[in-house]
């Protein structure tokens, strides 16, 4: 039979995802470079034609993860439909992996993996907190942002809100999730808007 041949990029994904699933399922340390590729057939010489080792593997899953991530900010931060407030909301609230990344959520939340999921948090905090600038800055030229340094004031928020909704952290229920989502949603308003944490009448 004639050998398929993919592009390039897809054929790095299906090592990644096939990976991935093997690290959750079986653990990296008991996962092979054979096992990958008798998952996806084909030829070990084909894995390290695109990765030099596991870690290496690990380390462009979670890059795509991030890059994904990245590009729906961007589409929130571009967008016209929605005011600062409401852009700041959604891009706390709304952080849904895509289904070829579950895998690698389930990977890092391992106790095990305590230390790369700890680096993956500071990744994604970095690679956010030019977004939500942008968002702060929209919201000063809306006219709705009025409390000082709001920069340090999103970066407080980016920070908590990493850590508060993070499952591989905190175990709340679907329940507990949805109460923390509409409180962050009186935090961010109170923080950056400027309304009283305590009402007059209290």
């Amino acid at each position: 039979m004639p050998r398929i041949s993919k592009d390039p990029q897809e054929r790095k994904d299906e090592i990644v995802n096939a990976a991935m699933e093997l690290f959750a399922s079986k653990g990296y340390e008991q996962t092979s470079v054979s096992d990958i590729v008798k998952k996806i057939g084909v030829a070990q010489g084909t894995f390290y034609y695109y990765f030099q080792s596991k870690e290496e593997v690990i380390h462009a899953a979670c890059e795509r993860t991030l890059a994904s991530r990245l590009e729906k900010v961007k589409d929130l931060v571009d967008s016209t439909q929605w005011n600062a407030l409401d852009k700041l909301t959604r891009l706390f609230t709304e952080a849904s992996p895509n289904e070829e990344d579950v895998d690698v959520f389930e990977y890092l939340h391992q106790e095990i993996n305590s230390t790369l999921h700890q680096k993956w948090i500071v990744a994604e905090i970095m690679a956010l907190l030019p977004y939500a600038r942008q968002i702060v800055q929209q919201g000063v030229e809306e006219g709705i942002f009025h409390v000082r340094q709001p920069e340090l004031a999103v970066e407080f928020l980016l920070v908590g809100a990493s850590f508060w909704f993070d499952k591989g952290i905190f175990d709340w229920n679907e329940q507990e999730y949805e109460a923390k989502r509409q409180t962050l949603t009186d935090f961010i308003d109170r923080l950056l808007v400027g309304s009283p944490l305590v009402s007059p009448d209290a």
